[in-house]
């Protein structure tokens, strides 16, 4: 009789014991706030046009215009996948926005005859349109890398 009390014990404590806590990855992506959010092709929004690599990021100029419905479709809610991110900060280096690039800088090659080869690609540079809401308070934008470890900064420039 003790032992079912004592197992009818363990069982009720055991399940008290799970907490109502959420995950901390449910908690960050709950946090993530969307490159989306308060732009329209029909609302004017500033839109910063950057030059990027693997190893920096390079602010070639900005405007105030309606963004494309490319640049704003074009870029998602980061993910497992995504190899660099763009962050968007305010002031404070609060993150204003986060943008999954995937990986934009390794172009993938093929060519008949040189299946054999071991080199099927290269790194490039590319050109983005970033588009931000007027309501932010964007002064800062930073590209990451993410790997198994986490995010890493490659580099952050000033917003002007």
């Amino acid at each position: 009789m003790v032992k079912k009390i004592l197992i009818i014990s363990f069982i009720f404590l055991s399940l008290n014991i799970t907490s109502d806590e959420v995950p901390e990855k449910e908690k960050f992506s709950n946090q993530i706030p969307s490159i989306t959010e308060g732009l329209s092709v029909d609302k004017k929004a500033k839109i910063y046009n950057i030059n990027a690599n693997k190893t920096g990021i390079y602010l070639k100029g900005s405007k105030i215009d309606n963004p494309t419905k490319n640049s704003i479709k074009i870029y998602k809610t980061p993910s497992k996948k995504d190899k660099y991110i763009l962050r968007i900060l305010d002031k404070d280096s609060n993150v204003i926005s986060l943008i999954g690039l995937g990986d934009p800088f390794y172009i993938h090659l093929q060519h008949i005859g040189y299946e054999d080869s071991r080199v099927f690609g290269g790194y490039i540079q590319r050109d983005f349109d970033i588009p931000v809401s007027l309501d932010s308070k964007a002064t800062h934008m930073s590209l990451m890398e993410q790997n198994k470890f986490g995010l890493k900064e490659i580099r952050r420039i000033e917003l002007n």
